[in-house]
């Protein structure tokens, strides 16, 4: 009996480690500015691996060229100019700025300076951008897995910086977060869709995602956080908040009249928990 609970707990200490190492190792081989990175922990890259920007990615050799003349984030003159183009930001409550570049099409960048002391809950800036492809993931397996039509979120990526050229400033970023530009339609007419041409099917596939609390309590503001885009979908642009329980009555101010019941109907009577 003895040598079986022994043996039970050597396995249970293998796959344990061997578990570890899976997720440790989950980047490729050699990936560049990765594992011998000075700026990055052991911590950070178990968390950073998942979400790493494919190193076949058509994108990756432009950025690693815009990246490789001058320290791009060490301040606002540095990332402009590179080329960026200050889309928003900093945010006034996560300090972040969004940008573009016009030599990377379809696609937005979000990203924090070397220079911006300030920190959202004493929360590292990689953190968020990490939380934000966490919280992109896993929208888009629901979006999969429940066949929704109407919904859709960007893909998101962890690009690395390099440490060189090095940074002026004590505690430089480590790395960016590049997505998929979504091609949003402004705020106004985003309000506007949100009360004319949402149907009992598109409040359907909202509930099946909002009930699973992702994107956090911001996600009900539904005409900042979950947009109109050209593309005839509205998408959950902002993940960076973990899941949580949502007021779900909140979502009735973007809706019509009749959507409103139909909404009180489906959190008051759900079909489905």
């Amino acid at each position: 009996m003895k040598t079986s609970k022994i043996y039970i707990f050597v396995l249970l200490v293998i796959s344990l480690n061997c578990f570890a190492g899976s997720i440790h190792f989950a980047a490729p081989p050699n990936y560049p500015n990765f594992e011998d990175n000075p700026l990055l922990t052991d911590r950070m890259r178990i968390r950073i691996a998942p979400y790493l920007l494919p190193l076949d990615h058509p994108m990756k050799p432009k950025l690693d060229s815009i990246f490789s003349q001058s320290r791009v984030l060490e301040n606002e003159r540095t990332l402009l100019d590179a080329g960026f183009v200050i889309i928003d930001g900093p945010m006034p409550n996560s300090f972040m700025i969004v940008a573009r570049h016009p030599e990377i099409p379809g696609y937005v960048f979000k990203l924090y300076l070397d220079s911006e002391t300030r920190c959202r809950k004493d929360i590292p800036h990689w953190t968020w951008l990490v939380r934000r492809c966490a919280g992109a993931s896993a929208i888009r397996k629901l979006i999969r897995q429940e066949k929704i039509q109407y919904f859709s979120v960007p893909d998101k990526w962890i690009y690395i910086l390099s440490v060189y050229p090095f940074s002026n400033v004590v505690n430089p970023q480590p790395v960016i977060l590049m997505e998929t530009d979504m091609e949003l339609e402004s705020p106004e007419e985003s309000k506007r869709m949100w009360k004319t041409a949402v149907t009992r099917k598109h409040l359907d596939e909202l509930y099946a995602i909002l009930k699973h609390g992702y994107g956090g309590h911001g996600v009900v503001n539904l005409s900042s956080n979950v947009p109109y885009t050209k593309s005839g979908k509205f998408a959950f642009t902002d993940t960076e908040d973990p899941p949580a329980k949502l007021k779900l009555k909140r979502v009735k101010r973007y809706l019509s009249k009749g959507n409103r019941h139909y909404w009180d109907s489906l959190i008051n009577n759900p079909k489905d928990n």
